[in-house]
């Protein structure tokens, strides 16, 4: 018995090491998975595939897209044609839409866009793969909805 009450202490310390080891570390915010940076992995305009990371592609630019979304608020955008922006960005409330606001580069705005592009953003968000949508029609991509499936390389 009285090796019983000796062990007891020490089965009480090795109990709370382990409990105390063993929580998990919670799951980060969208947001927080999407402050990375992205490259196009696939692209579509409407239904139509424009580009593919490992394929053949009618828009091989998408190969040098890269939305930055590593800073608290800032981003920068480079489009399939080589063209670069920078300007701020924004996730809703319910996660469900990105928003790129105040883009302008060397050479104004991205076309069409008044300097602001939003996003739906469709699945679930991981810190390696996102896909966006844009909200309304591109003018870049012939008035078309671009669905872009986004890699963290």
């Amino acid at each position: 018995m009285k090796k019983l009450i000796n062990f007891l202490p020490i089965l009480l310390a090795f109990v709370l090491v382990v409990s105390s080891c063993s929580k998990s570390t919670p799951e980060p915010s969208v947001k927080e998975k999407l402050q990375r940076v992205w490259t196009a992995s696939s692209v579509k305009w409407d239904a139509d595939q424009v580009y593919a990371k490992t394929g053949t592609s009618s828009r091989p630019g998408y190969s040098q897209f890269k939305l930055d979304l590593s800073g608290a608020t800032a981003a920068s955008l480079t489009d399939y044609d080589g063209n670069s922006f920078s300007g701020t960005w924004a996730l809703s409330s319910d996660d469900k839409t990105l928003t790129l606001s105040g883009l302008s580069g060397a050479n104004g705005a991205p076309t069409g866009s008044g300097g602001k592009i939003e996003f739906s953003v469709i699945g679930t968000v991981s810190s390696t793969a996102v896909n966006l949508k844009t909200v309304a029609p591109q003018i870049k991509a012939t008035n078309k909805i671009v669905d872009l499936n986004l890699v963290n390389p």
